[in-house]
């Protein structure tokens, strides 16, 4: 499902939920005036929603990128007119230094190349560029000389302008290997067009007009990167999209800069037109005075939260995605342009890195002590929404041990889609699709709960899918509310569990998509 509101496509960030749900969930669980809070903020799509709804919100998040973005998207001070202005100074000054890179020759003639298929070797194979008056680019076979003379061109080129080189964290999860930096992410001739484009946007623009440019560049860096993977399936030069670390294959898209980033800004401008819309008069509200709610963005340790007991009326979670994606450890192809340095060490994650200590048993350890803090903010009463996706280990362990922990009663649960699903939701049909929305109230005091050894809680559960089963057959999505259901209602804390795992091994999988009893297995418990 595509995000549909322009104002959150103005930046490449993860984890985008759909606005619609967002601003229905501030609709049911809150009132206007009163104050929300995300304590895993991200991108910002939850606390801006709230904050057109005239909630006063507080958006908050320990990822520096995460804090620069919400600041620039709720920002009500800024001209417009003078960012497109401020625009065509720099693009002046910009675009003949970038047409020297991206200039080739065609029989005879000179064109601006607007993408370049390279292989491994950085070796230029085939191009693409357009002609005046046309709006299909043509594509052309590079010739072997032409590719060795603009290598040798490259080769003896001087960066001038100041770009980040700090060295990526060793992951092999996300492909960062050792030596790799923030620089060797990009070709000589794209990190020098880069580095040119921001030191311009850093000279001509200034105060938020000059955010919004900052905010297109970062939103374009792994556009015109050796991240973009051509789509072998639908041709040699048909651009991917990149979606977490930092592989690169046998070939890649590298694209042109100036190009792509009047693509990111006119995004960036026509989101953030969108955004100002909604407190103009012909706007949401009739009157500019109706919408009185304020807004905070801040970087709180979410495991430490500054903010006074029971002053929170509604909070919105979407927790760290476990091992799925170290946020920090990727954002630093944006925060190193930026200039900001995270917390890694506070960083809610679970990583492969070696040189970082962030394992499950921490992971479990700092989501207990997020949601202590979630329940130690939260009034009595209210209510506490919070998505996750995972089946498995714990990610999933942990959240749902946190809940349980912290005294917060189930009250409801659904299915939330979210903006696009990863390849492996696509490609493995025996996982869930999408996101689980579940929603708890804080109770005054913590009941007891139970605590389960991970092998009785997997022979239990095995049981309870086995009598669901016999009744009748049912996908993954179903089973997984069912689990949720009974672990949250039975007030159960446990060990790891890998749920897809156990389906696997005690039950099949039908061809028509759903979850059927072995004929092998004794029904005698069912």
């Amino acid at each position: 499902m595509k995000q549909k509101r322009d104002r959150y496509e103005m930046h490449k960030y993860w984890g985008k939920k759909p606005s619609s749900d967002l601003g229905d969930l501030v609709r049911k669980y809150s009132n206007e005036g009163e104050t929300v809070l995300d304590p895993f903020s991200g991108y910002g799509v939850f606390c801006c929603e709230a904050y057109i709804l005239n909630r006063n919100v507080i958006s908050n998040d320990l990822n520096p990128v995460s804090n620069f973005i919400n600041e620039t998207l709720f920002d009500k001070d800024i001209d417009l007119e003078k960012v497109e202005k401020e625009w065509k100074q720099i693009r002046e000054k910009f675009v003949d230094f970038n047409n020297e890179w991206f200039e080739w020759s065609v029989d005879g003639e000179k064109v601006i190349l607007t993408s370049v298929l390279r292989d491994k070797d950085d070796v230029p194979i085939k191009a693409k560029y357009l002609s005046p008056g046309e709006r299909k680019a043509r594509e052309i076979d590079l010739a072997q000389q032409q590719a060795k003379e603009f290598l040798k061109y490259e080769e003896f080129q001087e960066i001038s302008d100041w770009y980040p080189d700090e060295a990526l964290i060793e992951n092999s999860r996300i492909s960062a290997r050792k030596g790799m930096s923030v620089a060797s992410l990009f070709t000589k001739r794209t990190l020098s067009c880069h580095a040119r484009l921001f030191s311009l946007i850093n000279q001509v623009s200034s105060g938020n007009e000059r955010e919004l440019l900052r905010l297109a560049f970062t939103a374009n860096l792994a556009n015109c990167s050796r991240l973009v993977p051509p789509i072998k399936s639908r041709g040699a030069m048909a651009p991917g999209a990149w979606m977490t670390g930092f592989y690169t294959g046998e070939t890649y898209i590298e694209n042109n800069v100036l190009v792509y980033f009047e693509n990111r800004l006119k995004k960036a401008i026509k989101g953030k037109r969108e955004y100002l819309s909604n407190f103009q008069a012909d706007g949401l509200f009739s009157e500019p005075n109706e919408h009185s709610a304020t807004y905070r963005i801040t970087d709180f340790d979410a495991k430490n939260l500054k903010l006074a007991n029971e002053s929170i009326d509604y909070i919105f979670a979407d927790p760290p995605y476990g091992e799925a994606v170290p946020y920090f450890e990727q954002s630093i192809i944006w925060n190193s342009w930026l200039r900001i340095e995270p917390d890694y060490e506070n960083e809610i994650v679970i990583s492969d890195s070696k040189v970082r200590s962030k394992r499950g048993s921490q992971f479990e350890t700092d989501i207990d002590k997020s949601f202590s803090e979630i329940r130690r903010v939260l009034k009595s009463g209210k209510y506490f929404s919070l998505t996750y996706h995972s089946l498995s280990g714990y990610e999933w362990r942990a959240i749902t041990n946190a809940c349980v922990r912290n005294g917060f009663e189930l009250y409801e649960f659904e299915w939330l889609v979210q903006k696009s699903f990863t390849p492996r939701q696509i490609n493995r049909m025996k996982t869930i699709k999408g996101d689980v929305l579940v929603t708890f109230r804080k109770l005054s005091d913590i009941p007891p709960y139970k605590e389960t050894g991970e092998n009785e809680l997997a022979s239990e559960l095995a049981i309870m899918i086995r009598r669901w089963l016999y009744e009748k057959p049912l996908d993954t999505n179903q089973i997984f509310l069912k689990v949720m259901e009974y672990i949250f209602r039975e007030r159960i804390v446990s060990g790891p569990i890998d749920l897809l795992e156990l389906l696997v091994n005690n039950f099949e999988f039908h061809e028509m998509k759903l979850w059927v009893i072995n004929d092998k297995l004794d029904l005698q418990t069912a």
